[in-house]
C-alpha cells in the first residue's frame, strides 16, 4: 500500500490514466481485506464460557465436596454481579438464586458425607471472611451465607424461607412459584413463624387443655366426700363439678361447699389453669431431656451415613455424623 500511495502522490506526468488505475487497486485491496476480516469468526462465539454451570446439573449428577464448593463459589459470583443491580430492581434474579442453593443443598444432603465435608469447608471460608458460625447453626443456613455472605438477620429470612418450602414439599423447580404465591420471601418467613409467643402459647394451651381432659375422665378419684346441702346442675355442655376448698398448705385442703351450678365457661376456666400448670411441669421435663434428644439426634446422623440427612441437621449433628 506505502508504494502505491507514495507513486500516486510522487506522480508528476499529469496522466490520469495512471491515476486512476492506482486508485482502482487500493480499492480492491480494502475491499479484500475487509471480507477477509468478516468471514473470520470470533473463537469465542462457539466456546462455550469456562464458568457456566449446566441447569440444574447439581439435581442430575452425583456430588462431591469440591463440586459443592465450585459451584456455591459460581452462585456466590452470580450473587454478587446482581446484588448491585438486578437483585435491586428484580425479585426474579433472587428467586433464582435461592433455588439454586435449594437445589444444590438438596443434592448435596443426600450423601451425609459429602454435605459435612462442604459445610466444613464453608465455615472455613466464611470464618475467613469474619463470618461466625456456631455449633447449632443448620447447615442449610451454612449455605446460605455462603452464597448471599449475608448478615445473620437478612440469612435468616432466607433460610426461614426454603425451610418453609421444605416443610411443604416444594420441590426447587417450584420455588419462585411458591414465594411468589406467598407475597414474598418475608411473607413466606411468617409461614414458617407466623406463630408469635402469644399465639405459641395460645396453642401450646389448647393442646394441654385436651391432654387435661383426657386425664381427668380416666384418672382414678383421689377420694370421695359427701357434703350435705350439696345439689349441682350442669349447662352448656359442663362436664365436672367445682368445690370451694381452704388450703391449709402442704396439699392439704379443707372442702367447704359444692358450687351449685357448673357451666361451660367454668370448665374450660379450670381446665386452662390445669394447662398452664401441665405446661409448666413438662417445660421441667424437657430441659432435662433436652441433651438426650441432642444425643440421640446425633446417634441417627452417624448411624444414617448412606441415608439422606434431615433437611434441618445442624453443624454439631453433622460434625458428630
Amino acid at each position: 500500500m506505502r508504494p502505491l500511495a507514495a507513486a500516486l502522490r510522487s506522480d508528476k506526468t499529469g496522466d490520469h490514466t495512471f491515476r486512476a488505475a492506482v486508485i482502482y487497486l487500493i480499492c480492491i485491496y480494502r475491499r479484500t481485506n475487509m471480507q477477509n476480516t468478516m468471514n473470520q469468526a470470533p473463537a469465542s462465539s462457539t466456546t462455550p464460557a469456562a464458568n457456566s454451570v449446566p441447569k440444574n446439573d447439581a439435581a442430575q449428577q452425583q456430588l462431591t465436596p469440591a463440586t459443592v464448593i465450585d459451584r456455591a463459589d459460581t452462585l456466590f459470583k452470580d450473587r454478587e454481579r446482581f446484588e448491585g443491580a438486578e437483585l435491586a430492581r428484580s425479585n426474579k434474579a433472587l428467586y433464582k438464586l435461592l433455588t439454586q442453593v435449594y437445589e444444590l443443598f438438596e443434592a448435596a444432603r443426600a450423601d451425609v458425607k459429602c454435605l459435612k465435608a462442604a459445610v466444613k469447608t464453608m465455615s472455613e471460608k466464611l470464618k475467613e471472611r469474619g463470618v461466625k458460625i456456631q455449633s447449632n447453626t443448620p447447615a442449610l443456613t451454612v449455605f446460605v451465607r455462603y452464597v448471599f455472605n449475608s448478615d445473620r438477620k437478612r440469612a435468616y429470612a432466607y433460610t426461614q424461607t426454603l425451610m418453609a418450602a421444605i416443610q411443604q414439599e416444594v420441590q426447587p423447580t417450584k420455588l419462585a412459584n411458591f414465594i411468589e404465591s406467598q407475597n414474598g420471601v418475608e411473607e413466606c418467613r411468617k409461614q414458617l413463624v407466623k406463630k408469635d409467643e402469644a399465639v405459641q402459647k395460645a396453642a401450646e394451651i389448647k393442646a394441654a387443655s385436651t391432654d387435661v381432659c383426657d386425664t381427668l375422665k380416666s384418672m382414678r378419684a383421689v377420694a370421695t366426700v359427701t357434703l350435705p346441702k350439696s345439689s349441682v346442675s350442669f349447662s352448656d355442655g359442663a362436664e365436672f363439678a367445682f368445690i370451694v376448698a381452704r388450703s391449709l398448705g402442704n396439699g392439704q385442703f379443707e372442702l367447704l361447699r359444692a358450687v351449685p351450678h357448673s357451666t361451660k365457661a367454668m370448665h374450660s376456666s379450670a381446665v386452662k389453669e390445669l394447662a398452664k400448670d401441665l405446661i409448666v411441669q413438662r417445660n421441667a421435663v424437657d430441659k432435662e431431656s433436652k441433651d438426650e434428644a441432642v444425643e440421640d439426634s446425633i446417634n441417627e446422623a452417624a448411624n444414617g451415613a448412606s441415608r439422606k440427612v434431615k433437611s434441618g441437621v445442624t453443624m454439631k449433628e453433622l460434625q458428630a455424623a
